[in-house]
């Protein structure tokens, strides 16, 4: 029985051809309220400034994305 992608079903396949692959990695998507809570960190960090709302919230997007 073959997938779709062509290759056969057993698990075992790669192995008994000597082939390794890449575990693969599953991302977790960033809600919004994980970006608000991080935004919301960094502003309590830099002494609760006025005016920093949209440069911490950008700041906590990066940081969720590189991660």
């Amino acid at each position: 029985m073959f997938y779709s992608t062509g290759r056969p079903a057993s698990p075992h396949f790669h192995r008994s051809i000597g082939r390794t692959e890449e575990p693969i990695r599953i991302r977790r998507v960033a809600t919004q309220e994980d970006i608000a809570s991080l935004a919301y960190s960094y502003w309590e960090a830099s002494g609760r400034r006025e005016g920093t709302a949209l440069s911490d919230w950008l700041r906590a997007e990066r940081a969720l994305d590189d991660r």
